[in-house]
């Protein structure tokens, strides 16, 4: 087995900027969380109209999908906390958006749920 060291990986790392006022190196500040975009209006709509937390978790769920790029995705709890959405009523939720036809999930027992957007459902076109 080899013990030698990695003097890269000892190393700890920070991400830096430089400051304008002091011309100094400071700590840069972790980038704020964002929604990535287009969002179909007609989407937000239609879960908006359904009840509960439904419309907290339809922005999670684009959150998501926007950080996957457009692929099928696990709803995290880190989403739904972001969100202030309890789990319960997050289930709840992902079945009032699959049944509006909004969503596509598939369930696996022990797994969280994998959704796949329906972006055009809510216009009457499919995705």
């Amino acid at each position: 087995m080899d013990t030698t060291l990695d003097p890269d990986r000892d190393l700890p790392v920070k991400r830096l900027q430089l400051d304008a006022t002091t011309g100094k190196l400071v700590d840069a500040p972790k980038a704020a969380l964002f929604l990535r975009g287009p969002i179909p209006l007609a989407w937000l709509g239609s879960a908006a109209s359904l009840q509960g937390k439904t419309l907290h978790v339809g922005v999670a769920l684009w959150w998501l999908h926007g950080m996957g790029k457009g692929k099928p995705f696990k709803l995290t709890q880190k989403a739904l906390q972001t969100l202030n959405v309890e789990r319960d009523a997050a289930s709840a939720a992902l079945v009032r958006l699959e049944q509006a036809g909004l969503i596509r999930v598939v369930r696996k027992t022990g797994q969280r749920p994998t959704v796949s957007m329906v972006s055009g459902a809510a216009s009457g076109r499919g995705e």
